[in-house]
């Protein structure tokens, strides 16, 4: 497996960071009514979406982090989240799909 396919298997999630807790960063989609865990494909794109997202809450920190597809897509679907790919403006740009990750 060459490393570009390897770079694909892996995206970049926000995480939240409150004492020794660590959490991805859920949203709600006002209109569908759906949570779901946003991703990007690039890191630069997550720190641009980071700072379009609304405060940490109090005591918290965000940042960037790198994942496995199926460790994120198996982490939110055992929490009721979808995970979406989403661009540096926050924009849906697809689900990530269980079955198809690698």
């Amino acid at each position: 497996m060459s490393t570009a396919d390897k770079d694909q298997d892996f995206v970049w999630v926000i995480v939240e960071i409150q004492g020794q807790e660590e959490n991805f960063l859920g949203l709600n989609d006002t209109e569908s009514g759906e949570t779901f865990i946003p991703v990007t494909a690039e890191r630069e794109h997550g720190l641009m979406l980071l700072g379009r997202l609304p405060g940490a809450v109090q005591g918290a920190t965000r940042q960037v982090e790198s994942i496995h597809q199926r460790r994120i897509l198996e982490a939110a679907g055992a929490e009721g989240f979808a995970v979406y790919l989403v661009d540096e403006q926050g924009r849906f740009l697809k689900r990530l799909d269980p079955v198809k990750a690698n």
